[in-house]
């Protein structure tokens, strides 16, 4: 009985408590873009409710965070924050340091393509 009765007290708990969720934008540079080879400024978005990275228009799925009990190995040498998103053959990570800095890693995953495709350093937009 008093294990139903702590069953139900937790899901009532996990139903009532909201979801920390929310949405980062960074301003990323990136040098040596085509069409001119000079710096180029792309946005990126971190969707910790839809688990998703959007970086140069591509959507990148499956969201885990440093702080997810399952994160894995990826995140050991993380400074501060990061996240990390999968799309087909890709794999693209946000490591986040103090002060609203980040940094951006591409990485292919398909044969002849893998390895560091971009990367780029970022800052946090902030709201006024």
């Amino acid at each position: 009985m008093t294990k139903t009765l702590l069953a139900a007290a937790a899901l009532a708990l996990a139903l009532t408590t909201p979801a920390f969720a929310e949405t980062y934008n960074y301003a990323c540079q990136v040098d040596n873009t085509p069409p001119n080879n000079g710096v180029h400024t792309y946005s990126a978005k971190i969707d910790t409710k839809a688990k998703t990275i959007t970086w140069r228009g591509k959507v990148y799925r499956n969201l885990k965070t440093s702080g997810d009990v399952d994160a894995g190995k990826f995140f050991e040498d993380c400074a501060k924050y990061c996240f990390m998103g999968t799309a087909p053959n890709f794999v693209l990570s946000i490591q986040t340091a103090t002060q609203g800095y980040a940094s951006l890693q591409l990485v292919g995953t398909k044969p002849r393509e893998d390895g560091l495709l971009d990367e780029a350093e970022c800052n946090l937009i902030r709201d006024k």
